[in-house]
């Protein structure tokens, strides 16, 4: 089997689901051509959703290795970095794939929440506003920079973007606790609770 015929079944075997036959066929076509970073990076990825993140980084620095300008394996190593608690590690890829495209919203989102996860609250609100500059209705930006905002006391201005939130996504239940969390923290207990209660029984 070629090698493009190759890609094309681990690519098939993905869809499916069926990670470690996926693996197989990458590693027929790297045994072909040690140099080919689509196997590579799809192998990081099976290796990714197997659980085995120490894996697919190996593959993802073989890939940059060969090919340092990819965007995307840049992204896969940071992303699968930032699920591994290696927060600085992961912001360190991200910036290298703003560095190639500066308006790559996955990175800069993704950095924005390693940033959040380190209490950088000020650098990911900064990455938040970037992204909210293209896309004003963005979802998770406009949670994440509410829980930024919440996180640096400034509750009153966490509210309006989790409102915001709950206006793109009325049934958001992540939005309603993080509004309940600023809302107790400003000491409005019974709105808190009404938040908590549209979690648990919905809206009426």
């Amino acid at each position: 089997m070629d090698i493009r015929n190759l890609l094309e079944k681990g690519h098939y075997f993905m869809k499916l689901g069926r990670y470690d036959d996926a693996i197989v066929c990458f590693d027929r076509v790297i045994e072909e051509d040690s140099h080919n970073t689509t196997a590579l990076e799809e192998k990081g990825k099976a290796y990714y959703f197997l659980g085995r993140h120490e894996d697919a980084i190996v593959c993802y620095d073989k890939a940059i290795a060969i090919n340092p300008n990819l965007i995307t394996l840049w992204f896969a190593k940071g992303y699968t970095m930032r699920k591994v608690h290696r927060y600085e590690e992961s912001i360190s890829c991200f910036d290298h794939a703003l560095t190639i495209d500066p308006e790559y919203m996955f990175a800069l989102s993704n950095k924005g929440y390693a940033l959040n996860e380190l209490g950088r609250y000020t650098d990911a609100i900064a990455c938040f506003d970037k992204i909210l500059d293209f896309s004003p209705n963005n979802l998770r930006a406009v949670t994440a920079k509410g829980i930024a905002l919440r996180e640096l006391g400034r509750n009153e201005e966490a509210i309006v973007f989790f409102n915001k939130a709950l206006d793109l996504n009325p049934i958001n239940s992540f939005v309603w606790n993080n509004k309940a969390i600023a809302l107790r923290n400003l000491g409005r207990i019974k709105e808190a609770d009404e938040c908590l209660k549209i979690i648990n029984y919905g809206q009426k």
